[in-house]
């Protein structure tokens, strides 16, 4: 009889180390995957954050595409003051695993370089707590549409440095 009532002790104790193994599991998976989805999130701040910045880049190009068009425009200055005016309009774009997208966007002259027009662009993204943000380096270079070898390229404008901040 005494063994037969150990060997339910026994059994009752693995019984009770499974269990805990188990549930120790469960709380360990639960765990990865509440980190796995927040470095979900924290990847998508980046790429929205990374769609605003291309976008508003998109749009300054073309913008200055149309200044050089523009019989206004005739000086450097001139050029980079109506190019400052570029409106910013930051993407919108859909609730992310419900929760809302907000981006900001600015632009602003680096007047401590010399020899070159610089415009610092920097996007912001935020979605619930997690927030990242892209800076994109420009550099504008002002060309005379009067003078005969004028040529709009890439050499006009061109990001010469993207990195988060």
């Amino acid at each position: 009889m005494g063994s037969k009532g150990s060997a339910i002790i026994v059994v009752l104790l693995v019984l009770l180390v499974v269990s805990v193994l188990g549930i120790t599991l469960l709380n360990m998976d639960k765990v990865h995957l509440k980190i796995l989805s927040t470095d979900k999130l924290y990847q998508a701040v980046y790429y929205f954050a990374e769609a605003g910045l291309t976008h508003q880049i998109e749009i300054l190009c073309n913008h200055m595409e149309s200044l050089y068009k523009d019989p206004k425009v005739i000086s450097r200055q001139s050029f980079l003051a109506k190019l400052l005016e570029t409106p910013i309009t930051p993407p919108e774009f859909q609730d992310y695993l419900g929760q809302k997208v907000k981006i900001n966007i600015s632009c602003k002259f680096n007047n401590n370089v010399s020899g070159k027009d610089e415009l610092i662009l920097v996007s912001t993204c935020s979605i619930g707590n997690i927030k990242r943000s892209i800076k994109a380096t420009i550099h504008v270079l002002w060309r005379d549409p009067k003078d005969p070898d004028f040529k709009l390229d890439n050499s006009c404008f061109y990001i010469a440095e993207w990195s988060e901040i």
